[in-house]
């Protein structure tokens, strides 16, 4: 049995990344909020950990949230409600490139 040909592509569209409507620790990588300086304050403020953190995870922060970090018992829920809090309130000029 021989395998199917299949005609080429006619078009291809890249696909878009569409940016969240709101900014949420479980929705930005770390990367991401330390792009922007007032959102990675707010976390730090909240979470001074994330200092320490950021330099040992460095290969993998990319792939890692704020709220991923609860399941690992390095901060709780209610800290990352209030860091979700603030950065509700940050207006988009403030947010990170996403």
């Amino acid at each position: 049995m021989e395998a199917p040909v299949y005609p080429p592509a006619a078009a291809y569209e890249q696909p878009v990344a569409i940016p969240p409507s709101e900014l949420r620790s479980d929705v930005v990588s770390l990367v991401e909020l330390m792009s922007a300086p007032t959102a990675w304050a707010i976390v730090l403020r909240h979470a001074p950990v994330f200092q320490a953190l950021v330099q040992a995870l460095q290969p993998i922060l990319s792939n890692m949230t704020v709220s991923s970090f609860v399941n690992y018992g390095v901060i709780d829920q209610k800290t990352v409600a209030a860091i979700d809090a603030e950065l509700l309130r940050l207006p988009r000029s403030q947010w990170p490139v996403l």
